[in-house]
């Protein structure tokens, strides 16, 4: 799942995937200057709490889904 974030012409990316070999979920961010942040985690909920937690921090700083 993909999601692109706006802020003042920038573009940010948050990419949420399965690695089915390991059964890990990945969370990816993707910053306009091209540097990236990888979280990964075992369970859908921890995926959930985690990927909420980091869209409301995103939003905080004034990204906006595109």
């Amino acid at each position: 799942m993909i999601w692109f974030f706006d802020r003042d012409g920038e573009k940010l990316r948050y990419e949420i995937s399965r690695d089915r070999s390991v059964g890990r979920y990945r969370v990816v961010i993707t910053r306009p200057d091209g540097s990236e942040s990888v979280e990964e985690v075992d369970e859908p909920t921890e995926l959930i709490e985690r990927s909420v937690r980091l869209m409301n921090s995103l939003r905080g700083d004034g990204w906006r889904v595109a």
